[in-house]
């Protein structure tokens, strides 16, 4: 095996260890939101769904009504792929966060619809 493909090999692990943590990440998120009382039923507009991004990067906001759940970022460069999920609570998250990231909260909570799409290159 050549030093290409170890460097290859080791960016893959470390790919799948980051989508490992996200999904623990997720997970507990999941179960600290089935742990909440049962309130009013939800209307179609009580929850968003936010995706922010370009050709290969994005940012995504999974949020209720009230600004809790989780923001999720993926960097892609040439040689690596990291995935960011931090916890969000009343709109704001204790983690410092990325413009996109910050955007995808905002638009969710003013309740924008509307979904990036990647700009076509020319």
């Amino acid at each position: 095996m050549s030093g290409a493909d170890w460097a290859l090999a080791a960016g893959l692990l470390l790919s799948l260890a980051g989508t490992g943590y996200a999904f623990r990440r997720l997970t507990s998120v999941e179960r600290q939101l089935r742990r909440r009382a049962p309130g009013p039923a939800a209307t179609p507009g009580d929850r968003s769904l936010q995706r922010v991004g370009g050709d290969h990067s994005f940012s995504l906001a999974l949020l209720d009504a009230e600004g809790a759940g989780v923001v999720i970022n993926s960097l892609y460069h040439r040689d690596r792929c990291r995935i960011y999920a931090k916890p969000v609570q009343g709109w704001a998250s204790p983690i410092t966060l990325t413009d996109e990231e910050t955007e995808a909260i905002d638009r969710a909570r003013a309740g924008i619809d509307a979904v990036d799409t990647p700009k076509q290159s020319r």
